[in-house]
């Protein structure tokens, strides 16, 4: 059971993790999708492409260093257009991938369903492979008749830290590091989520956030992406 917010040594600590984390300066976001087309592939799959500049901030690449893993969460939706009405949303779908460093190997790692890690040697080149082209594929435009005037909206998030994420590496921690101490965030993962997200945001641990829609298409008129 999580203390009670009266506790005196508990209000204590999560006044501790306020005042260390809201230390960490907050540049500038930079974050940003700077392109995002439609196309499909020979089989009429519909597929969305986006590029990502600086997907790595300063902010994230710090949190990464200390060993928080961080996420890139992908969602687009297939809208059509409905004159005279409200545009209909179709069809969805999302992508997440996940960004750790391996402090004991030094590696950088990007995980994805369904796919096998990928490991580069700094940063640097994650961030490369994070602003190289980046396909979604989205189901259901077979539905929808070859003239329907249709866009996609794509929204791609950062997310530094979650309670879930704190909570792996408390674990982690606690599980091999015994013989260095407990040096865990037991104290992060103990604040409810309410306050874990307000202390994140507060300090610039929150989300970096941007959309960007395509251009209007009909499906008949999409250019063939081939593979």
């Amino acid at each position: 059971m999580l203390p009670r917010l009266s506790s005196p040594s508990w209000c204590a600590r999560a006044l501790a993790v306020v005042m260390l984390v809201s230390a960490v300066p907050r540049p500038a976001a930079a974050f940003e999708i700077t392109s995002a087309t439609a196309a499909r592939d020979e089989a009429g799959q519909l597929g969305v492409t986006t590029q990502l500049r600086d997907p790595i901030e300063s902010r994230v690449q710090a949190s990464l260093e200390r060993g928080m893993p961080a996420t890139l969460f992908l969602h687009a939706e297939l809208w059509r257009h409905r004159p005279g009405w409200f545009d209909r949303l179709e069809r969805s779908a999302d992508a997440t991938l996940r960004l750790r460093h391996d402090v004991w190997r030094d590696e950088w790692r990007l995980e994805r369903n369904g796919a096998a890690p990928m490991s580069v040697d700094d940063v640097d080149s994650l961030a490369i492979v994070l602003s190289r082209p980046l396909v979604l594929e989205i189901p259901g435009l077979d539905r929808l008749p070859d003239d329907a005037r249709c866009y996609v909206v794509v929204t791609a998030t950062v997310k530094p830290l979650s309670v879930e994420d704190a909570e792996e590496v408390e674990g982690w921690v606690s599980g091999e590091v015994r013989n260095q101490g407990h040096a865990g965030f037991g104290v992060i993962t103990q604040l409810p989520r309410s306050l874990f997200d307000a202390v994140r945001n507060f300090t610039g641990f929150g989300d970096s956030r941007d959309q960007a829609q395509t251009a209007d298409f009909t499906p008949a008129d999409l250019p063939l992406q081939r593979h």
